[in-house]
């Protein structure tokens, strides 16, 4: 018994001394300009100390222990990482016009290859600047929810993952007219409600498989069928009573309106909403991700999808682009909270990641300033993700999640948002340019 006691308390003793001793991982960023995403503006040279994954100062002049990793950042925009709030790292269609390709996806891949294949997407997230993401949906059977733990693990390489699993739908989820021998298929890709207590039921089934965020149909568009305002209040009330928000798919102002009597907290897409239903958003503090294209980016889907280039091209786009242009501007009047999410699941042949950031093109073609769209991609986002002060900031305890980019960002947005230079997650180096 001696034995065995004097080999438990060396064991002890060598570990708590191990423990003190353990040199702590720290790195000293200067910075030439910093965004504030709490002021909401770019500070010139600045500092940041990392210890631990975490920020331990930051500021025009800080202490670091000697030996600390300096990183010469000075010519450069250091940012909080940049967070997609809209994906769907699952799904990913071919760029052309067939067959309805969110139906295909799910037909001929299979799980494996789906998540295989999302983890390569997720990296070029990570090499874009952004190091969170929100997935809602598209992705079979919670696969999402298995990306997102492969990720935390450390079996793959990508951005923090807060994910809603199946998309809860009427009939048909967004399958239009399927065949019969496909009949199943939406209920193999979406949550098919039938009921509200089966709606009460679905909430409670996501939640016990691990999603972080509940996803609704307002509207099934290009389906015809809708969630009842029922239904939906049942998904909302159930949600809320286990602390986790709801977000609805709506891209009608009728649907829009349901969703948001309904209690959502947030509304996705939003085309064609209407002022009065902006005004119902403000007073409800209804957050809005309006997955918004750049003109350049819908000239590209127009002729892709019609052949159509031109003149009539640019009518086209700007049929849909300025009423998308005038809402957003009257939604950041209204003191709506804009958030920057891309929808993005087309292989256009880019990287996803930097293909996700022209919604940032987008939201600045509004008019919006540099430092309001950064915003809608940092300190908004980690508002609706119950993560403030952890990330989408840089502050003293808030993770070292942050993205450098080429000279400054706020002069030159658009050629400095797509040359990263360095992006860290929890403090480490995730992306780094070659000549950095």
């Amino acid at each position: 018994m001696t034995k065995w006691f004097s080999f438990i308390l060396a064991f002890l003793i060598v570990s708590h001394v191990n423990g003190q001793t353990s040199p702590k991982k720290a790195m000293l960023i200067r910075a030439g300009f910093v965004y504030n995403s709490e002021k909401n503006l770019f500070e010139k040279n600045q500092e940041i100390l990392i210890v631990d994954g975490k920020i331990a100062d930051i500021g025009p002049k800080v202490s670091a222990a000697a030996g600390t990793k300096i990183i010469d950042m000075s010519k450069h925009t250091v940012t909080p990482g940049l967070v997609d709030a809209h994906t769907h790292l699952l799904l990913s269609i071919p760029n052309s016009v067939g067959p309805d390709p969110m139906v295909v996806d799910p037909l001929v891949n299979s799980g494996t290859e789906r998540i295989l294949r999302g983890a390569a997407i997720a990296k070029t997230y990570l090499n874009a600047g952004f190091t969170t993401v929100r997935d809602l949906g598209n992705s079979g059977m919670f696969l999402d929810v298995t990306l997102k733990n492969a990720i935390e693990r450390g079996y793959v390489e990508g951005p923090r993952m807060f994910v809603s699993g199946p998309i809860l739908s009427a009939v048909g989820g967004q399958f239009e007219k399927l065949p019969h021998h496909l009949s199943d298929l939406p209920a193999k890709e979406y949550r098919i409600i039938k009921g509200v207590d089966d709606a009460r039921q679905a909430v409670m089934e996501h939640l016990n498989a691990g999603v972080d965020v509940i996803k609704i149909c307002s509207d099934n568009s290009p389906n015809t069928f809708l969630l009842t305002i029922e239904e939906m209040k049942a998904i909302v009330e159930t949600a809320h009573q286990y602390g986790k928000k709801v977000t609805a798919h709506a891209t009608f102002d009728k649907s829009i309106q349901n969703a948001i009597l309904a209690g959502v907290d947030g509304i996705e897409h939003g085309y064609g909403i209407s002022d009065s239903s902006l005004t119902l958003m403000a007073q409800r503090n209804v957050y809005w991700v309006p997955t918004s294209v750049s003109f350049q980016e819908g000239m590209i889907r127009v002729k892709r999808r019609s052949g159509i280039t031109g003149k009539d091209a640019e009518a086209i786009v700007n049929s849909f682009v300025a009423p998308n242009k005038s809402a957003i501007q009257s939604a950041i009047k209204k003191g709506i909270k804009v958030i920057a999410g891309s929808d993005n699941y087309i292989d256009s042949g880019q990287p996803t990641g930097d293909q996700a950031k022209d919604v940032l093109v987008a939201l600045r073609e509004t008019g919006a300033s540099v430092a309001d769209v950064i915003r809608f991609a940092t300190y908004n986002s980690s508002q609706i993700l119950n993560r403030q002060g952890t990330i989408g900031t840089l502050k003293k305890g808030a993770q070292a999640d942050i993205s450098v980019f080429d000279g400054n960002l706020e002069q030159d947005f658009v050629k400095s948002l797509f040359q990263v230079r360095l992006v860290l997650k929890g403090g480490d180096i995730v992306f780094r340019t070659e000549n950095e």
